[in-house]
């Protein structure tokens, strides 16, 4: 048993798709696959703008991007599909999709229902369309496969935004759901990013969330392994559209890639690894447009020497702290109220007097915390901040010149705060 991920970015237009039969038919072809699949290209963000567009009860807009969003799909299945086909296809997916996602488009911008959830109920189209265009495009090349539904299967606490998973009632699904379609195909197709709550409605498991499906499927089907494609498909040591010297990393091992991931490694989702760590099942992140390519193993072998690896994580805001005598008692407690509030410290910065907090959270979940600080502390909050991280650096990388706003070197590891712009 193989699950295999395919990202948006791979999916983008008809000749992404048009790819994919190729992996099917070359890669663990003899062995049964669940294939997870996510929006096309920028879909996600786009039912954002518009679930963003109905809240503020702006329906012009939401239809713009709406129709321009239809179109888009148009474009691909018409590329895809030209036997006559496309206008089966398109009638299907107007009548299942298209039309219901409209009209909670106008239930949105009417506040008929609670906003966090109204929204993640637009935001799951994105998948379900396309493992549709998916389906429909792999039937024509003459796979057979079964289609399920993710929110059928994945069970969470509904919690925004980033709900916890229900392992015992998601693996209940999985096993009698799931499970005996394997009995009758070798390959099953689903969607990443979407699941449910206890109250069947519809949910989606944060940003970049369809890694994290394709992590829980492997971990619940006790897979042999998984593979990420990747439009960029393999792991380096920094990103390379800003680094031209970044060294692609060959093998990591889980507590490797989570660290990088955590410090802000775009390649995978920070929680991607839980699940598949549990059961040592190995990850191998690949090429999409290059199979027969060296990607990225990440397995349970901690892998040394490694390069010295640059992260950036962006977005974050500033928080500094004066007070006549912070303790670090004084200090964990800070850190504890951060936390009760949702909001996520990756950089800590101490002293006698001071104390500097680079986070992510909402800006009234910060407000909040800064109004309930002790008698005698004071906060400044400031942003947008970037965190810059090198791990395993050697002995030639020193402090960066001007940028830092804060600068932190630890044996393993060097951290600095820059404003970003």
């Amino acid at each position: 048993m193989w699950v295999m991920k395919v990202g948006g970015g791979c999916l983008r237009d008809a000749e992404g798709i048009r790819q994919l039969p190729l992996i099917l038919r070359t890669v663990y072809n003899e062995a049964p696959r669940l294939l997870v699949v996510s929006a096309i290209g920028k879909t996600t963000n786009k039912l954002l703008q518009i679930a963003e567009s109905a809240g503020r009860s702006d329906l012009t807009h939401a239809r713009a991007v709406y129709e321009a969003l239809f179109s888009e799909h148009e474009g691909i299945i018409r590329a895809l599909f030209t036997d006559g086909s496309a206008e089966q296809l398109l009638r299907h997916l107007q009548e299942k999709y298209w039309t219901p996602l409209w009209q909670r488009v106008q239930a949105l911008a009417h506040l008929s229902e609670e906003v966090s959830t109204a929204t993640d109920g637009i935001l799951v189209y994105g998948e379900l369309i396309s493992s549709e265009i998916v389906r429909a495009y792999l039937e024509m090349q003459g796979f057979s496969l079964a289609w399920i539904d993710a929110r059928r299967l994945i069970v969470t606490d509904g919690y925004h935004p980033e709900p916890s998973v229900i392992m015992s009632a998601s693996q209940a699904n999985v096993d009698a759901q799931l499970s005996p379609l394997f009995r009758l195909y070798k390959l099953v197709l689903t969607q990443g990013y979407i699941a449910s709550d206890l109250r069947r409605r519809s949910i989606t498991l944060g940003r970049e969330g369809s890694d994290y499906s394709a992590a829980l499927f492997a971990n619940m089907l006790s897979a042999q392994g998984m593979i990420a494609w990747k439009d960029v498909g393999r792991i380096y040591s920094a990103d390379p559209r800003i680094y031209p010297d970044a060294q692609p990393l060959s093998e990591l091992s889980y507590s490797q890639a989570a660290e990088m991931a955590y410090y802000g490694a775009q390649v995978l989702h920070p929680r991607t690894l839980r699940p598949l760590r549990e059961k040592r099942i190995p990850l191998y992140v690949r090429p999409y447009f290059e199979p027969s390519s060296e990607g990225t193993l990440i397995a349970e072998k901690w892998v040394e020497p490694l390069p010295p690896i640059r992260t950036q994580r962006r977005g974050l805001t500033l928080i500094e702290v004066e007070s006549e005598d912070l303790s670090p008692l004084s200090l964990t407690d800070l850190l504890h109220d951060l936390a009760n509030e949702g909001i996520e410290a990756y950089f800590v910065q101490g002293g006698i007097r001071t104390a500097a907090f680079a986070v992510k959270g909402a800006p009234e979940a910060i407000e909040r915390w800064r109004a309930a600080l002790p008698e005698g502390h004071t906060a400044q909050v400031r942003q947008p901040v970037t965190l810059h991280t090198i791990l395993y650096p050697d002995a030639t990388l020193s402090q960066p010149n001007g940028e830092a706003i804060y600068f932190q070197r630890l044996p393993d590891r060097i951290h600095w705060i820059a404003y970003e712009g």
